[in-house]
C-alpha cells in the first residue's frame, strides 16, 4: 500500500489508519475534527423488502449499507484549517 497525504493539512497519513480505513483521505488529527462536520463518511442503511409485491404481510431480508464520502464536510474543514493556518 502506498503513501497517502491528508486532503486538508497534507501530512502523510498513517499506515495503521490506511490499513482499517482503506479509502481515507484524511491523518488521524482531522478524522477527529470533522466529526465536528458530520464525519468523513455518511452512512446509510436499506433493508431489503423480500415480500411479494402487493402482499399484506412483509418480510425482510439482508440490510444493504452503503458509505459516501461526506465531501461538504471536507471542504468545511479544509477552509477551517486554512482561516487558522494563515
Amino acid at each position: 500500500m502506498g503513501t497517502r497525504l491528508c486532503e486538508v493539512c497534507r501530512v502523510e497519513v498513517d499506515s495503521q489508519r490506511l490499513e482499517g480505513i482503506s479509502d481515507t483521505r484524511l491523518c488521524a488529527e482531522h478524522a477527529e475534527d470533522i466529526k465536528e462536520f458530520g464525519g468523513e463518511f455518511v452512512m446509510t442503511a436499506k433493508q431489503q423488502a423480500t415480500s411479494k409485491a402487493g402482499s399484506l404481510k412483509l418480510n425482510y431480508g439482508t440490510v444493504e449499507t452503503t458509505r459516501k464520502r461526506n465531501a461538504g464536510a471536507i471542504d468545511k474543514l479544509r477552509d477551517k484549517y486554512r482561516l487558522e493556518n494563515q
